[in-house]
Order: C-alpha cells, then sequence, then structure tokens
C-alpha cells in the first residue's frame, strides 16, 4: 500500500440511535469471523448530541483500528427532536497505529450524512465493494500477540535518528487534512508546559486516561501524538536489553467508554496504554489508571483552563520550572522556524540577496535569544511547580558568594546547549533557508496552517525522540559505569544518581518528581533500583535540602 492509498477495510457499519432499543448496528459487512459486537458503543460515546458531527477513533479486539464519523440533523419528537447515525470502518492495525484509517474519513463524512438525508445505503454496498479486503489479504493474525511481535519487530528495523526519519513518516506530498499529526500544534496549545510530564509519564508506560466532552476526534489525536513523541527511537534500543522489546511503544487505545472498563481492567500494566473517555464515571475508577488528565471543557471567550494531571491516589502533577523554560524555548522556536520560512519566501519572490541578519536555525544564538520574561502569561503557575526556597536561597548563595557573577546566566548558558544539541541539526529546519527550489509560503491560510502543523509535527517528534535517545543512552551509560566499579559479572545493587547526572539528563535538580521519573525508569527499562540525590545548599558544613 502506498503511502496516500486509502487501506482496504475488514468492516464497514452503520449505527443508529433507536427509542426503543438504544445503539444499534443498522447495517453492516465485514470479512468471515470478524465480530463486531461492541461497535456500536464504540462508535457512538456519550455527548456526542451535542456535536453536529464528530470522528471517532477506536480499537476493536486488538487487531482493528475503528474509525466512525458521526452526523446528526433535525428530526420529529419521537426521535427526541434529533437524528443521527455513525458510519465507520475496521482496518488492520498492520499499517500503524491507526492504520492510516483516516484516509477514509472524508468517504465516511459523506456517507453518513447521505444515509442520515436520504437513507442511501446503496453507497454503503458500493463503499465496501470498493474498498473490502479480498480472500488474499482478509486473514487475520491468530492472536494479540502475533500484533505485537510485528510490530516490535518492524519497529527495530526502522532507523529512528537519522535527520528527520526521527519524526513522524510524512509524505512529500501534502498530508490528509484528517491525519492526527497535524494536530501538533493544538497539542502544545492546549497542554502547554504539562506536555512534558505527561510525556514522561507515557515514557514510564503509565497507564493515562484523558477525561474530556467532545469533539472526540481532537482528544483521539492527543492520544496518537502521546503515542508517537513517547515512542523508542532506534538508536536507543541499542543500549536496551531485548527483554522491554514489548515496551517500546505503548499502546494507544483511543476512544474508550464504560463498556470496555473490564478490558482496561484485564490490560497489561507493564507495557501501558493512552485512551480518551468522554464517560466521567471511568475517572472514579481508581485502579484503572495511573494518571488521569482531566481536559477542560471548551468555553470560548472565558479565562484560559489548563488540564489537570492527577495520579490514581489524587496527587496533582505540574511541570517543573526546567518545563516550563524548555516549552517557551520551544514555542520561540517555532515561531522563528514560520518567520524565517515566511522571509525566504519574500527573498526568493523578490530575487533580493540573503540577509545578513537572516535567522541562522543551526546557531546557538537562536536559542540563546529564545529567553522570554519571567512572567507566567495565560495562567501558567498554575501547571508549574513553583520555585522552592531550597533553589532560591542556592542561587541567592551563588550570587554572594561570586560577588554577584551571574551564575544564573552559566546555567542558562548549559541548558541552551542542551537545547541546542536537540534541535540544532535538524535537516527540515535548515532547508527552510538553504533550499534553493523551496516553495513559497501558501498565500491560502488553511493551507499555510497545514505547512505550519506538518512542520511542527516533524520538529516536536523530532525533538521528543532525541530527547528520549538522551535519557536511555545516559541512564545505560551510568549503570554500565556502576557495574564496572563492582567485582567482574556483579551489578552494582543501587545505582547513584547524582545532581550532576540529573542535570545533565536535561531535568530538573530541584524538582522531586523528576527525581522519582529517574526512579522509575532505570527500574522499568533497566530492572536496577537508583538512589537520586537532592541538590542542596551547604553552609557553615550544613547541608540544607
Amino acid at each position: 500500500m502506498s503511502r496516500d492509498e486509502a487501506p482496504s477495510i475488514a468492516a464497514l457499519f452503520q449505527v443508529v440511535f433507536d427509542p426503543k432499543v438504544g445503539y444499534t448496528t443498522a447495517w453492516k459487512r465485514s470479512v468471515p469471523e470478524l465480530d463486531l459486537s461492541g461497535v456500536e458503543y464504540k462508535s457512538l460515546p456519550s455527548g456526542l448530541h451535542g456535536m453536529p458531527q464528530d470522528l471517532v477513533y477506536f480499537i476493536h479486539d486488538g487487531q482493528h483500528a475503528g474509525v466512525s464519523s458521526f452526523a446528526q440533523q433535525e428530526a420529529d419528537q419521537a426521535h427526541r427532536n434529533a437524528s443521527f447515525c455513525a458510519v465507520g470502518v475496521l482496518v488492520c492495525v498492520s499499517h500503524g497505529r491507526l492504520g492510516k484509517g483516516w484516509l477514509h474519513a472524508p468517504s465516511l463524512r459523506q456517507l453518513a450524512d447521505g444515509v442520515l438525508k436520504h437513507n442511501d445505503i446503496g453507497a454503503l454496498e458500493r463503499f465496501w465493494e470498493k474498498h473490502r479486503l479480498d480472500n488474499a489479504r482478509s486473514r487475520r493474525p491468530s492472536s494479540r500477540d502475533e500484533i505485537r511481535d510485528s510490530l516490535v519487530t518492524n519497529l527495530k528495523r526502522k532507523r529512528g535518528l537519522s535527520g528527520v526519519s526521527d519524526g513522524l513518516k510524512l509524505s512529500d506530498s501534502t498530508i490528509a487534512t484528517d491525519h492526527p499529526a497535524l494536530y501538533m500544534p493544538g497539542l502544545l496549545d492546549s497542554f502547554g508546559p504539562l506536555l512534558f510530564p505527561l510525556y514522561r509519564a507515557a515514557l514510564l508506560r503509565k497507564r493515562i486516561l484523558l477525561i474530556g466532552s467532545p469533539p472526540v476526534q481532537v482528544n483521539c489525536n492527543a492520544v496518537y501524538l502521546l503515542s508517537v513523541i513517547s515512542g523508542i527511537p532506534q538508536p536507543a534500543t541499542e543500549a536496551l536489553s531485548p527483554d522491554t522489546d514489548s515496551l517500546l511503544r505503548t499502546q494507544p487505545l483511543f476512544s474508550v467508554g464504560v463498556a470496555d472498563i473490564t478490558s482496561l481492567a484485564s490490560n497489561d500494566d507493564r507495557t501501558g496504554w493512552i485512551a480518551t473517555s468522554t464517560d466521567d464515571i471511568l475517572g472514579d475508577k481508581h485502579k484503572l489508571y495511573d494518571l488521569l488528565v482531566e481536559l477542560p471543557k471548551p468555553a470560548p471567550g472565558s479565562k484560559r483552563q489548563w488540564p489537570r494531571l492527577r495520579t490514581a491516589d489524587g496527587r496533582i502533577i505540574k511541570a517543573s520550572q526546567r518545563d516550563l523554560r524548555r516549552y517557551r524555548m520551544l514555542r520561540a522556536e517555532l515561531k522563528r522556524l514560520r518567520l524565517a520560512r515566511n522571509s525566504h519566501a519574500d527573498g526568493v519572490e523578490s530575487g533580493g540577496s540573503e540577509s545578513d541578519e537572516a535567522p541562522m536555525l543551526g546557531s546557538r544564538h537562536i536559542l540563546a535569544e529564545s529567553a522570554v520574561s519571567d512572567e507566567l502569561p495565560d495562567g501558567e503557575h498554575e501547571v508549574v511547580e513553583p520555585v522552592s526556597w531550597t533553589a532560591a536561597a542556592y542561587n541567592s548563595f551563588l550570587w554572594w558568594a561570586s560577588a554577584g557573577s551571574t551564575q544564573g546566566d552559566t546555567d542558562a548558558d548549559e541548558e541552551t546547549r542542551f537545547e541546542h544539541e536537540l534541535l540544532g541539526d535538524l535537516p527540515h529546519l535548515q532547508d527552510v533557508l538553504q533550499d534553493e527550489d523551496h516553495d513559497p509560503a501558501p498565500a491560502d491560510s488553511e493551507e499555510a496552517n497545514q505547512l505550519d502543523a506538518e512542520e511542527t509535527a516533524t520538529m516536536l517528534t523530532s525533538y521528543f525522540h532525541r530527547l528520549t535517545e538522551h535519557f536511555i543512552t545516559s541512564m545505560a551509560s551510568i549503570v554500565n559505569e556502576a557495574d564496572d566499579e563492582t567485582e567482574e559479572g556483579v551489578e552494582e545493587d543501587v545505582i547513584a544518581i547524582t545532581a550532576d547526572d540529573v542535570r545533565a539528563m536535561g531535568l530538573d535538580v530541584w524538582s522531586e518528581n523528576d527525581a522519582e521519573f529517574v526512579r522509575e525508569m532505570l527500574r522499568l527499562w533497566f530492572d536496577r533500583e537508583a538512589a537520586v540525590a537532592v541538590e542542596g545548599v551547604r553552609m557553615c558544613g550544613v547541608k540544607v535540602c
């Protein structure tokens, strides 16, 4: 199957709401032996009645991805003044997290609209005959384990970090408008600095449940992207043992509901999963998940509301001060990328020479100038850990001990260099300025927004994959060094992690959440226990933590 070719479908179905019996499958076609039980509930999550249309992604039987288009129109009182239906397909997940099912989304919208308005069942039949799996391709894997083994094998064959290949595999041409990757700018805007602790939770293979109201497509896109950025790039796998193969990618379950409670409870805790639901009651099932993400309800014109991250035992998770600085730096870089692209396009159109003041995306000065004021716009202080008094005392002591020299600037320079190593050599960024044949920035705003979304998705996915590789290779090096200091063939019982080690990983030495992240990473990926040193201030021989 080519990159832009819609996948063959294993099933096509229409789900309606009957006032007497509830949700029911009114029409269906499928390959032999494929059980469609439950698709009626997965296709119509609660709360959709408030939307004119929506798109729902879900996983069916662990072997197929479902894509369902919801449509609604006014009706008589017997139908509660509204009539709605969903038309969906199932595709094999062997082609990726969603089996590229989003490529069918435009057609599914047309089918749902036609069935709802004109009862056009003939269109369903024609679509099924055109896209159905033929007999030679309809053989299903015998078990979920075969699916996982196949995915792991494919992951290990791919090189996750060679130029831009460590990002999303986007087409050279404009990608489908329903591709979940295009939500990447929205993900960054919606979560802000919280994206980093959420990414780390996914990297620890936590069971993550996003609770929020429709549109469901937006929430499913978030699930998709979280599973992508928390994947393990190939270079990092070389530092891991074969026992971790099943952990290389977390399970994106997409939309789930009350009917999925039993299957969620029986999922393998170690491999983790990411899912979204419109059923608030799932948030009360504390044993189902490790981390609950409460998404704010859309409220145009009101004060900015941030998501809330809460563990199963009720502890609120916030971003660290390091996360906040990293978030601001990324936002500044993305803005600079857009300006560079537009400036380059203007230069190409005018035939002007390259300005000496043009941004140099490979230069450390780009990142150094990305710093912004210490003010927290949009209520960011609500989602970021406050500066601890120990950190404040430490910085004040350094300022006093150095007679007012800018130690803080030195730390900022170290962070800048670290971020530069992750971002500075991305070919995709350099091409914007260096490619003389680069197409001018599109004049159409919708096309420009899509181009921006594609570039953001590529850049951020590459960034997170490189950050993941840095975490794993740094920890592997520390483990190997500790074992080398013991007798041959003997492993160190507890790995000592210093504050300098934590800082070198790009984490916040003052954040207990970051220290716990290091401990859990070593436990999950290396099967080792760690003792993480806490940064502190030593005065008159006494250490104050």
